[in-house]
């Protein structure tokens, strides 16, 4: 049997290890795709942005005067081309009109054009900088993709437009996407999802053809918008690894794509050496396995069923014994280290989940155990409990003026002064935002007394300003105190002081106010004033 599991183990082996080292091969592929698509993906970015400063500056800088001069209107904007040739069809100063006014460098087949139907222009005349949609240059009969922006006068009023025209395939722009290569079969793309147009490709004839609507990509168009990252696809029933990255300025999308036949080729390679060498070796470990497995696992079962009995609490959690100082050694050797930090992160996950992770106090999960046990304690002894239930005055404006990391500073000062007026057996909680609970238990016939002077030392904390990243503010406290009896149901407790609270809010805040006892509760839930007026 054991020789049987060997051999299987070692076919399993090809597989398992087959499948393990595509993973890698795809991580590796995708990730050198994902570079590639990311690198053609910020060139273009930075032809885009650069070609949209430059516009920019021409147009801050226009003398309006020369819109009725050509002569000089045509020599500056030769001035400007000659110094920063970016666009490869030159620039085009259009009237509102959608004439051209002049344009450099000079070409006759301009004259008398009108673009006024073109979308970038109509965007350009009502004041926005605009990028066209990728076509057909009507002068030059190329795939072009303009720029336009306003030209204003003094007052702001648009008195031209200033367009810039550059060839998808000129030398100064796209250039990594028709330059850079994708192993010997691969290929970059450059799309437009919401145009449904290639900008460009490594082959040029797909430049400014429609996206087919299967195909090219198996997901939604909204879905192909919003993606990046890297994909193995299946288009035309060929398998091909897919990577996608975006050029934010224009909302393009640039795809380098490769057949994984091609990607995955040294995989294939390694497989079948695997395979050959696994079968060379299986006499040779054949006996190996009949002779050592059972010396091999002897120390590995005690182990396990050592472990196992920890796990069914037949024993407590302890070091497994350590036989020999072999792998199976080490191996439990780094358990008992896991198996330690376990205990350890026990602990520690205990101690999170019944306390509050601002403050360090106690939760409301673990205020409602310490509630539930006093009050047993108070039904046993006939005694009492106090619930102080604490609301911040004040605390709104900290946060609203400095952010919640300010807000998070005074929480946790205010835990510190308020854990300075509770007693060692008594609980300090913060049981929501800006509210905190003192829990007075093992109290007798004076827990008005004690409750009363515990509440008024609460007030006293939030007398002295709180220092705020070295600014001085003020916060305070509204406190609602309920009284009860063994008898009294915990949430009873909480909902009476809470809205013993709101009563001290609303009679003029940092101040505290005793709800009833939690037996003489109405039936509502409402607290009712003791005798006295509210403090």
């Amino acid at each position: 049997m054991g020789s049987l599991l060997f051999v299987t183990g070692l076919l399993g082996r090809i597989f398992l290890l087959s499948d393990y080292l595509r993973g890698d091969l795809v991580a590796l592929s995708s990730s050198q795709l994902q570079t590639t698509a990311n690198y053609v993906a910020g060139d273009i970015e930075r032809d885009i942005v650069a070609r949209r400063i430059l516009l920019e500056h021409v147009a801050a800088n226009f003398p309006v005067a020369l819109l009725r001069d050509r002569q000089s209107l045509q020599a500056w904007l030769a001035v400007r081309q000659d110094v920063n040739p970016l666009f490869s069809l030159g620039m085009l100063v259009l009237s509102s009109s959608g004439m051209v006014l002049a344009d450099y460098p000079t070409l006759p087949e301009r004259a008398g054009t009108s673009y006024v139907d073109r979308d970038y222009f109509q965007q350009a005349l009502h004041g926005k900088f605009s990028i066209g949609r990728p076509l057909l240059g009507r002068v030059s009969k190329l795939p072009v993709l303009s720029m336009a922006i306003p030209l204003r006068d003094g007052a702001g009023k648009v008195r031209a437009v200033l367009l810039g025209v550059s060839a998808l395939h000129s030398a100064n722009f796209l250039k990594s996407l028709y330059s850079m290569p994708v192993g010997s079969s691969g290929a970059l793309l450059l799309l437009a999802p919401q145009d449904k147009l290639f900008i460009g490709a490594s082959d040029a004839e797909l430049a400014l053809q429609p996206i087919p609507q299967e195909g090219l990509h198996p997901r939604a168009e909204k879905e192909l918008k919003d993606w990046h990252g890297t994909s193995v696809q299946v288009r035309d029933g060929v398998e091909e690894l897919v990577a996608q990255a975006s050029v934010p300025s224009i909302a393009w999308l640039v795809q380098a794509r490769m057949p994984t036949n091609e990607a995955f080729a040294p995989l294939s390679r390694l497989h079948h050496f695997i395979v050959r060498n696994t079968l060379f070796m299986v006499p040779l470990f054949f006996l190996i396995v009949v002779f050592v497995i059972r010396y091999l696992l002897k120390p590995l079962m005690i182990t396990a069923k050592h472990a196992d009995r920890m796990t069914h609490e037949e024993i407590p959690l302890e070091e497994l014994p350590i036989f020999r100082d072999d792998e199976v050694g080490h191996l439990t050797q780094a358990f008992n280290r896991v198996l330690s930090k376990l205990i350890k992160s026990r602990s520690e996950l205990q101690h999170i989940a019944h306390h509050d992770t601002l403050t360090d106090l106690p939760n409301r999960q673990l205020l409602a155990d310490r509630m539930q046990q006093a009050l047993v304690r108070a039904r046993r002894s006939k005694g009492k409990v106090a619930v102080l239930f604490l609301d911040l005055d004040g605390f709104k404006p900290i946060n609203d003026e400095w952010g919640h990391e300010a807000g998070d500073m005074a929480l946790r000062e205010v835990a510190a002064r308020l854990r300075g007026v509770v007693r060692g057996e008594d609980t300090l909680a913060r049981v929501g935002g800006d509210e905190f609970v003192i829990l007075l238990s093992d109290l007798n016939g004076n827990a008005k007394e004690v409750s009363e002077m515990v509440a008024r030392k609460c007030l006293q904390v939030f007398e002295q300003p709180f220092i705020i990243r070295e600014q001085s503010c003020k916060l305070g406290t509204s406190i609602g105190i309920a009284l009860g009896d063994g008898n009294c149901a915990t949430d009873k407790l909480l909902i009476v002081a809470d809205q013993a609270m709101y009563l001290a809010k609303e009679s003029g805040r940092g101040k505290f106010v005793y709800a009833s006892e939690c037996a003489n509760c109405s039936a509502e839930g409402r607290p009712s004033v003791c005798g006295f007026p509210p403090v």
